[in-house]
């Protein structure tokens, strides 16, 4: 164990040079500027709840009063060339696929490693963001869905597989793959952008889950129109933004797609066109209430074909954050129904609807110092459908009878990491002094209980739940331009793929494994 602690310390070293999540949404950039509202160095007008790469480093060189590095520039200033930051992420698992939030990465045992670096082009009111990344994973092989399990269980796990394109893995062979990243081409005027390109965008106020759109998976081509700032009015300010894309499919079949059951075939082809979504969210902070944050987001998606307009899925949220300035602290709340766009009157009037809800607090305990505190904080997810019947009826948050590849791109969800059905409540404590932060985070992540449910309920088994108990060291530094960014989750999974050990009475063993996760990833502002 301390030879291979101290092999997996070397290899992410090796990696040091270069690093970090090229989207800058879900690692300690992201985080930094949130935090940085509640301590007053950010704009409190500013929802923070419309998130993209090209908003955050804006955010994050005023906070660090950053000069991008400009490599040409015109004498009459129309005309400026500079250089994006330089990032790499080293990611290791030890024996399970374990990630999230991380773009275009895979679910894969080994080392994965990204590298992103890039241009921005600045001409007017017209700007080009190319930042690509480069993905190599060693893929190396994991246990999946274990091909001892009842065929009665495997009947029941193809209501999950035939409704969305999630594969459990990307093949167990290396992987390599070059991806447009956070590159786009935008024209400004006043306080909207137009958009083209492939900038993953977050919506909502959940920090590490968001129910529509997050950078769980690589970002997808498409159009945006978006408020640059907050457009004020009488009776607030007002963010919104509105996209237009296509999603791709992963084309990649479940390894057991030839399982039949009394003849008929589980694995149900699923439609090779790609998809389009069509998606909008807008964010209201009321002049009565300077810290209150209210939203809603709405989005359908559905295939690229005629004939096809009865094939699609409408699916919704509606979220509110509210910051209290003085107290340094946040809470925050988001509602959605996978079944059509959710109002206030919807939601209340109507029930036995698919739904989903993220909510959490923030509370920063000053500590020895005005810009040094102790960080307190929480975050449940449920994605599990609320009662029975729905639970039978297969339609889980993200999958789709219409849209059978759901609510993915690329082979992965675009929203809540944790899939569908699934849960999760998470609690952490933390030393924070500017970027600077060292921590640790305790989760409990219950794996999709919808098909938990479905298939073992009528067997009366209550041992069989797949279970995710983990510890995370988590910790931040920045030295002028050099930001550091790493993780280290020690996770045991109890009943792991729901999963147990036969012939031991009624109080059965899990099938109970260990994962060690490291991620270590480094950003210079050029």
């Amino acid at each position: 164990m301390k030879k291979s602690l101290l092999f997996i310390s070397f290899c992410m070293s090796v990696n040091l040079l270069l690093a970090q999540q090229e989207s800058m949404l879900s690692d300690g950039v992201s985080d930094f500027i949130r935090r940085s509202q509640l301590t007053g160095t950010i704009n409190r007008n500013n929802s923070i709840l419309i998130n993209s790469f090209a908003q955050n480093l804006i955010h994050l060189d005023s906070l660090f009063k950053n000069k991008p590095l400009t490599i040409i520039k015109s004498k009459n200033n129309f005309l400026n060339i500079s250089l994006l930051p330089v990032s790499r992420t080293a990611q290791f698992n030890s024996d399970l696929a374990h990630g999230f939030n991380d773009g275009g990465m895979i679910p894969s045992a080994g080392m994965q490693w990204v590298f992103s670096g890039g241009l921005h082009i600045k001409a007017g009111a017209l700007e080009i963001l190319a930042k690509p990344s480069y993905i190599t994973a060693q893929n190396k092989e994991f246990e999946t869905f274990p091909t001892e399990h009842y065929p009665v269980f495997w009947k029941t796990y193809y209501r999950w597989l035939n409704t969305i394109d999630n594969p459990e893995n990307f093949g167990f062979n290396a992987y390599k793959k070059l991806l447009p990243g956070q590159s786009a081409i935008k024209y400004s005027y006043k306080n909207f952008t137009l958009s083209y390109g492939t900038e993953n965008r977050w919506w909502g106020p959940g920090r590490y889950n968001a129910l529509i759109l997050s950078n769980n998976a690589a970002g997808f081509a498409h159009a945006a129109l978006t408020t640059n700032a907050p457009v004020k009015t009488k009776l607030g300010n007002i963010e919104f933004q509105v996209i237009s894309g296509t999603l791709q499919n992963s084309n990649i079949l479940p390894p057991d797609h030839y399982r039949h059951n009394e003849g008929v075939l589980l694995h149900k082809p699923k439609p090779e066109q790609n998809r389009y979504i069509r998606a909008a969210t807008v964010s209201f902070n009321p002049s009565f209430a300077p810290g209150l944050f209210v939203g809603a987001t709405t989005v359908g998606y559905g295939y690229n074909t005629a004939g096809s307009a009865n094939k699609n899925t409408t699916m919704g949220s509606l979220y509110a954050r509210y910051i209290m300035p003085k107290d340094r602290a946040e809470v925050y709340i988001e509602f959605g129904r996978n079944d059509k766009a959710p109002t206030p009157l919807n939601i209340v009037t109507e029930n036995n609807y698919p739904r989903a809800f993220v909510a959490g607090f923030r509370k920063l305990v000053p500590f020895n110092h005005k810009q040094k505190f102790i960080e307190i904080a929480a975050e449940l997810t449920q994605l599990q459908l609320p009662t029975t019947p729905l639970t039978f009826e297969g339609n889980s948050w993200y999958t789709s009878k219409a849209v059978p590849h759901g609510f993915t791109h690329d082979g992965q969800i675009l929203g809540a990491h944790i899939g569908p059905g699934s849960n999760s409540q998470l609690g952490s404590i933390s030393y924070v002094n500017g970027f600077t932060k060292i921590g640790v985070e305790f989760e409990r992540l219950v794996h999709n209980n919808d098909f938990y449910y479905n298939a073992f309920i009528v067997t009366r088994d209550p041992t069989r739940h797949w279970v995710d108990v983990s510890t995370t060291l988590v910790g931040n530094y920045a030295y002028k331009k050099l930001m550091v960014s790493g993780r280290a989750a020690f996770i045991r999974s109890l009943n792991y793929q729901w999963y147990i050990l036969e012939g031991l009475g009624y109080f059965k063993n899990g099938y109970d494994r260990f994962n060690f996760s490291a991620t270590l990833s480094i950003a210079y502002r050029l």
